[in-house]
């Protein structure tokens, strides 16, 4: 039977921009503390050697007593194995020094010189392992596209409305990153409208791309190369510039928003209605008073009002919002999504996201 071939990971790109989620050891600083220990244990050795230098010869002049350099001489080489000849233990005291001493410390500095060695040969093979089981668990997972205030703030609510669904950041910055990091989530560090950094968070398998960027033009063309990676993939994106709203959607995004106009709107709201405004923040806040939610009709016939023992304010029907009163709103149809306002005490929701059917 023929051995099935393991899947190699699919990216081109350096360890160095990924960010898994687990912190792993830095292993030029792992180097850099075994040459520290191995010049630690020659110095220990150098000193003690100096101290009984009484029973070592210094050939060919073997009167000469041994300086520290001597000592420190005499450490380095029988440390390291090389072992000259021209200073030996000639007392039975120094000879019990070298067995119980500088052999122990010879063994270690060889462990610790085959052991950085081989961890530094390991470091590609363990990368290229531990990336294969990352992108192997990656199906249906969400791709946040800069992950600064609005892209955390989307994901946090995303994973609260959906329990803890894989997820991956993609930013420029490592300060970004670490974020994402604290919240046990892989980034990687690079442009996202660059295809082998897409390739690496595996877009092309991702159910929802959140693209959070700070200008339109690199949102416009990270939506171009995820369609062109993923023409399933749900696609939101935040606009800066009402003008670009529709260049945005002709690119490829199922919903667009534009984050300074939508601020904007609230700053001129809480200015004249600071009331309304505070319900507005409320219900843009996840998890304790008033929440915005949605179910999906399984039943056709009954009302948006009886599918849901709350506040209905939008049907939409095959994309189309139908608000109340206008034609259309009632009966409801089978996928037909109810959009009502609810309120939650402690945050629960159940798996889906939603208020439980009311029977």
């Amino acid at each position: 039977m023929a051995r099935r071939k393991k899947k190699e990971p699919i990216t081109s790109l350096p360890e160095e921009r990924f960010r898994f989620s687990r912190i792993k050891d830095d292993p030029l600083r792992a180097i850099l503390q075994r040459v520290g220990l191995a010049f630690l244990l020659i110095f220990i050795v150098a000193v003690v050697t100096y101290i009984s230098k009484s029973g070592f010869a210094n050939y060919p002049d073997e009167n000469t007593p041994l300086t520290f350099i001597d000592a420190l001489y005499f450490s380095a080489v029988s440390v390291t194995t090389t072992g000259y000849g021209d200073i030996v233990p000639v007392t039975e005291l120094a000879r019990l020094e070298n067995i119980f001493l500088v052999t122990p410390a010879r063994i270690l500095f060889l462990v610790l010189l085959v052991g950085t060695t081989l961890e530094v040969l390991a470091e590609r093979s363990r990368f290229l392992f531990r990336l294969r089981n990352w992108q192997k668990d990656l199906k249906n997972h969400i791709v946040v596209c800069g992950f600064g205030v609005k892209g955390r703030s989307s994901l946090e609510y995303l994973r609260k409305q959906l329990g803890d669904i894989p997820a991956v950041a993609i930013d420029e910055k490592s300060e970004a990153l670490e974020a994402a990091n604290a919240m046990d989530i892989t980034g990687i560090l690079g442009s996202s409208y660059d295809t082998d950094i897409l390739k690496a968070a595996m877009v092309d398998s991702a159910k929802t791309v959140v693209i959070a960027l700070s200008t339109d033009e690199d949102t416009v063309l990270t939506i171009l190369r995820v369609r062109e990676l993923n023409s399933k993939a749900t696609i939101v994106a935040s606009c800066r510039k009402q003008s670009n709203m529709e260049l945005l959607t002709s690119s490829g995004a199922d919903q667009v928003v534009v984050s300074s106009s939508s601020a904007g709107r609230i700053l001129g709201m809480s200015a004249e209605a600071p009331d309304a405004a505070e319900v507005i923040n409320d219900l843009l806040t996840f998890g304790a008073g008033l929440d915005i939610d949605e179910r999906i009709i399984t039943f056709a016939g009954e009302s948006p009002s009886d599918s849901v023992n709350e506040t209905v304010v939008a049907l939409i029907r095959s994309g189309d919002v139908i608000r109340p009163g206008e034609p259309g709103f009632t009966p409801t149809k089978v996928d037909d999504r109810v959009v009502f306002v609810t309120r939650r005490e402690d945050g629960a929701a159940d798996k889906n996201g939603a208020a439980p059917e009311v029977p």
